[in-house]
């Protein structure tokens, strides 16, 4: 009975493992598609074929000689790394009192943040667009990275986050005389090592996939963001699908550079939030 248990057990698993495999390789061909098709010639158009022939690299050189990608990639690395790291730091700032303070109006002050978790940006649109206007933030940095630093989720992920870590350990250091930024900076801030390295991979992605949003705020070719440039280009090169591949393999790397550096960081701070004690 044990026998046919285990042996069951052990199809399940395998089954399970073969179906995760199909469905990774399923994930997988759109990617492989798109990038093939930035190496062909236009001429070429989206034919399907699994082989890579007449490959080229004009598509990428046109990129580089005749558009302002160079300058685009800087944008959108500069404001998503510069947003990234604020938000970081001010949700933990704002995560720490919310999960081991007890001050009047703490609850009402978590559910307030998840309330303002429910709305979507696309209702804060135009509020913030009259904001732009009176401070003169168009074209700016500042315009790309000042609304995306006011983010409830953020803020929510870090406060579960530092409710996992015992409260004794801070009430140990408050009684050897430890202020409170000296708390914060030296003794929580290495701790949850793991869960800012995974908020750093979420904050760096929503700031750089805030398509809306850079539509609106930015006019100007110079102060394009990447995902901004790549859209133009589907107007500029009307049905040039190997350019607009082109571009959007460009685009790819930097988010998939920043998981691969903080993937160890981004399973182990999953974890730490999952696991409550």
């Amino acid at each position: 009975m044990n026998t046919t248990g285990l042996s069951l057990q052990g199809i399940v698993q395998k089954s399970f493992v073969v179906l995760v495999i199909v469905l990774a390789i399923l994930s997988l061909v759109p990617l492989y598609f798109g990038v093939l098709t930035s190496f062909k010639p236009n001429s070429a158009g989206v034919s399907v074929s699994l082989i890579p022939e007449n490959l080229t690299l004009s598509n990428y050189t046109h990129l580089f000689t005749q558009t302002k990608i160079i300058r685009w990639f800087f944008n959108s690395l500069f404001t998503s790394t510069v947003a990234a790291a604020i938000i970081v730091y001010l949700s933990a700032l704002a995560g720490f009192p919310l999960a081991k303070k007890k001050f009047p109006g703490v609850r009402w002050l978590f559910w307030i943040i998840i309330v303002f978790m429910t709305i979507p940006k696309e209702a804060l649109l135009l509020p913030l667009f009259i904001m732009m206007k009176e401070y003169n933030l168009f074209n700016t940095y500042y315009g790309i990275i000042l609304p995306a630093l006011a983010w409830p989720f953020a803020v929510f992920l870090m406060k579960q986050f530092i409710s996992t870590i015992p409260s004794d350990l801070f009430d140990a250091a408050e009684i050897d005389g430890c202020g409170p930024f000296r708390l914060f900076h030296s003794i929580l801030i290495p701790i949850i090592q793991p869960a800012l390295g995974a908020l750093s991979i979420f904050a760096f992605v929503y700031v750089w996939n805030d398509y809306m949003w850079q539509l609106i705020v930015i006019t100007s070719v110079d102060m394009k963001t990447l995902p901004l440039g790549v859209a133009g280009l589907q107007e500029e090169s009307a049905a040039n699908f190997g350019r607009l591949m082109a571009g959007a393999t460009l685009g790819a790397i930097p988010l998939l550079t920043v998981f691969l550096f903080f993937q160890k960081y981004f399973t182990s701070g999953i974890t730490m939030g999952a696991v409550k004690g």
